[in-house]
């Protein structure tokens, strides 16, 4: 072979190996402080980032005791047993332990001052979970010394877990409650947010507890906006037990769609309220969950046993542009029993048979049958739900 043609093969080989040593981008889920500039990507494929939310864990006695072993330890992985198919997929999992993860800061307690055992975030670990929202009105019901207890948890146990809406005080490295948290999946970054309306009257000085007061929203959610292409914000509002928006919702829901948020999860009213495609500020269409409900606890009432699971998908295309692509909301049904039968299952999977022994171990007259579950569903939800398959779903993208 002549030489030239050996030469040249070489340096060939050499230029193709450079090419393809260059590092690929990864979805490393972490968090991040460096502004995020928009720019066009190298191919023509878009970035999505699914994310979804299950409602409100309130830890009553009957659920903490739902998970006592005989040894006196507790497990509570019965409780997401039967939506741990929903979560397969997802990048941003998020779920809404409203109530404190306290530990053995105090006696195991429910209503109204609540602690619970700290392997119910174990078990929301285990099941994949990966943002816990800690913004609620039950916050501070073991003060400084429970929050500081629940985040050391996570801490220690569960680092890659990511929670939102409060500091540890107590802790000289905890950072400052108007810190705002990123992930980012492929150069596409999605800041996440948490704020309360309240405290249950408990003090809060030291500021601890992420608050929906106007001051604090604005300047969080224009840091996230620098920080991030996208913005979702997860607020804890709304009056307990309206399966309606009420006029506080509504005047929040316009301060960060004017503050640049594109997707609004709630939680607190304990019922699910309805979902709605919203007119976001720059003429792009969003989403508002008003309210998703509980996912597990021992309130009475019907409604408060139909929860839901609300899934999001955000999309980054080649020339910047970001949207949300499409939504869906998937009813679930708490089932009240003693033990491992403490646990809740998406409605679709809920049967006449459960129906009849559901809250048989609790003073209550609980007719939530599948059939009154999917109407109630319906009557909140509106016509854009689908009673056959018990989901509602929209996709953004196509409507475009």
């Amino acid at each position: 072979m002549p030489v030239v043609l050996v030469a040249f093969v070489a340096v060939f080989v050499v230029l193709r190996a450079l090419v393809f040593a260059q590092p690929r981008s990864e979805g490393s889920g972490e968090g991040g402080s460096a502004p995020v500039v928009s720019e066009a990507r190298s191919d023509s494929r878009p970035v999505e980032i699914d994310l979804m939310m299950i409602g409100d864990i309130l830890q009553h006695s009957g659920v903490f005791e739902s998970g006592q072993q005989t040894d006196g330890s507790y497990d509570f992985d019965h409780i997401f047993s039967h939506i741990a198919g929903e979560l397969e997929g997802q990048d941003i999992k998020v779920v809404n332990q409203e109530t404190i993860l306290g530990g053995d800061v105090a006696e195991y307690s429910g209503y109204p001052a609540f602690n619970g055992p700290q392997e119910m975030g174990d078990a929301e670990a285990k099941a994949g979970f990966n943002v816990v929202l800690r913004a609620s009105n039950h916050a501070m019901d073991m003060g400084y010394a429970g929050i500081h207890s629940e985040l050391g948890f996570w801490k220690t146990k569960h680092p890659d877990v990511h929670v939102l809406g409060a500091i540890d005080v107590q802790d000289p490295s905890h950072g400052s409650i108007s810190d705002v948290y990123v992930y980012e999946k492929d150069g596409f970054r999605v800041a996440l947010l948490n704020y309360t309306y309240g405290l249950n009257d408990f003090p809060d000085p030291e500021g601890a507890v992420s608050m929906l007061e106007e001051k604090h929203v604005r300047q969080t959610m224009s840091k996230a906006k620098e920080e991030a292409d996208m913005v979702v914000v997860f607020p804890h509002w709304g009056e307990e037990y309206h399966t309606e928006p009420v006029d506080s919702q509504r005047k929040w829901e316009k301060l960060f769609v004017e503050c640049g948020a594109d997707v609004i999860i709630g939680g607190h009213p304990h019922v699910i309220e309805p979902v709605e495609t919203i007119q976001l500020a720059d003429g792009r269409k969003g989403v508002c969950f008003w309210s998703v409900g509980n996912f597990v606890s021992t309130q009475i009432d019907d409604e408060n046993l139909v929860g839901g699971l609300a899934k999001v998908t955000l999309r980054k295309d080649s020339d910047g542009t970001c949207s949300v692509a499409r939504y869906s909301f998937l009813p679930t049904v708490t089932h009240k029993g003693l033990g491992a039968n403490m646990t809740t299952y998406l409605l679709r999977d809920y049967t006449d048979g459960l129906a009849a022994t559901n809250a048989t171990a609790y003073v209550s007259n609980v007719t939530c049958t599948p059939e009154w579950a999917n109407e109630f569903a319906g009557e909140v939800l509106g016509s854009g739900y689908n009673a056959e398959d018990c989901s509602l779903t929209v996709d953004l993208a196509k409507a475009a």
